[in-house]
């Protein structure tokens, strides 16, 4: 089993340890928090330095954010692995990039995330909990799809309920997250002003300063079995238990996030 850490921030390599093989370096929620080429640079070299694999991720965009990953894309040296979580980021990578390897990041790998599902696990029928663990990975068209873009591996959640990957190709290569699984995420940040206190209660866009890199937001309410955290435009929950039956559903990578990947 691969082990991978997954790291958002430069200062973050300092959880590099001898027990990882590869490093992952981006994000995947927000555009405004990819890295600029110098920091990738500076990661990737780190990374190989240390006969380690290196891992760039990148997030759902924009037209000027797909600018930005494009950028990120041309410095990369060939095979290096992409996680791309927008399908524009993929018709890049075929188009310009076919020199890299694609690899479908966990937003667009459908499953049922949210937490509070604990509350009915037991009052589901077999049928019923089987649905809820399976993914988009066990459609045959979209299998096909996965195919003819070249794409070999994808990355999961770690979901409450399990996982069933039964109808998922044996050849697909997949990616566990821990411990922080998403919820869910969105471009209308949330975060934004909340240290402003005239615009306590007032909800729309506003110019992006990174208040997510100085709060973190706990969210409890009695409907979750766990608790919400909300960092910057995205809802998350912690589960450390790793699957009992991981040897069977074709994991090949568990990739660790020391902190919340933001």
């Amino acid at each position: 089993m691969e082990r991978a850490l997954f790291i958002a921030k430069q200062k973050n390599l300092k959880y590099l340890s001898a027990d990882y093989q590869r490093v992952y370096f981006g994000n995947e929620f927000c555009e405004r928090l990819l890295p600029g080429p110098e920091a990738v640079a500076v990661i990737m070299k780190s990374v190989l330095d240390r006969d380690l694999q290196f891992t760039l991720v990148t997030p759902y965009v924009t037209d000027a954010g797909i600018s930005k990953v494009e950028r990120l894309l041309a410095a990369l040296p060939d095979e290096t692995e992409v996680v791309f979580n927008d399908w524009g980021v993929l018709r890049i990578l075929r188009q310009k990039f076919p020199r890299l390897k694609p690899v479908q990041g966990r937003l667009l790998t459908k499953l049922k995330r949210g937490p509070r599902i604990a509350n009915v696990l037991d009052k589901l029928p077999a049928g019923a909990l089987q649905h809820l663990k399976s993914t988009n990975l066990g459609v045959p068209v979209y299998q096909r799809f996965l195919r003819d873009n070249n794409i070999c591996r994808v990355e999961l959640d770690n979901p409450i309920q399990g996982l069933d990957m039964g109808g998922a190709p044996p050849e697909l290569k997949l990616s566990l997250y821990i411990p922080f699984a998403y919820v869910s995420t969105t471009r209308f940040c949330l975060v934004a002003n909340c240290d402003v206190p005239e615009k306590k209660g007032v909800i729309g866009v506003f110019p992006c300063h990174q208040e997510c890199q100085k709060y973190t937001f706990y969210l409890n309410n009695p409907v979750m079995t766990t608790p919400l955290t909300r960092k910057g435009n995205t809802l998350f929950f912690k589960h450390m238990k790793l699957p009992p039956d991981i040897k069977e559903l074709n994991i090949s990578r568990i990739v660790i996030q020391p902190e919340i990947p933001m």
